[in-house]
């Protein structure tokens, strides 16, 4: 009686350490594609202002280059605030600990994780698609 209850106690504590661990390598996972992200937005703030600079410079450019043209440096911009937002809004597990059980956090992390998954997506598709129309208009670097 007495071993089997020490097994619970052990496997309890098991699990709990599991999750203690799991919430450090979501948070890991999820600071890991942040930084892979980040210094992109650089480079999307430059494509942002030399696209909208570009379409007010041409004058022969066609009323639908124009609005494309438009769009895809608004698309850069929302790309760029989306980081910012995340970032700012963002909550590291540790402050988390006195307020919420490891159950939550986890499933905060998990919607975190989908989120900046979500915002590389989108930003690595409008930096292509930037670096596109940038050598399609000769815009300097």
């Amino acid at each position: 009686m007495l071993l089997a209850r020490v097994l619970k106690v052990f496997l309890v504590l098991s699990l709990l350490s599991c999750q203690k661990d799991n919430t450090e390598v979501l948070h890991n996972e999820i600071m890991d594609i942040h930084d892979e992200v980040m210094p992109k937005t650089s480079e999307i703030g430059y494509l942002y202002l030399a696209i909208r600079e570009k379409v007010d410079s041409i004058a022969t450019i066609s009323t639908d280059q124009k609005m494309e043209l438009l769009k895809l440096a608004d698309d850069l911009e929302k790309a760029e605030d989306e980081m910012m937002i995340w970032m700012n809004d963002y909550i590291p597990p540790h402050k988390m600990k006195s307020s919420k059980n490891n159950n939550r956090i986890l499933d905060y992390l998990q919607e975190q994780k989908k989120i900046i998954s979500n915002i590389k997506v989108h930003t690595n598709a409008s930096l292509a698609l930037g670096k596109k129309w940038k050598e399609k208009l000769s815009v300097n670097n």
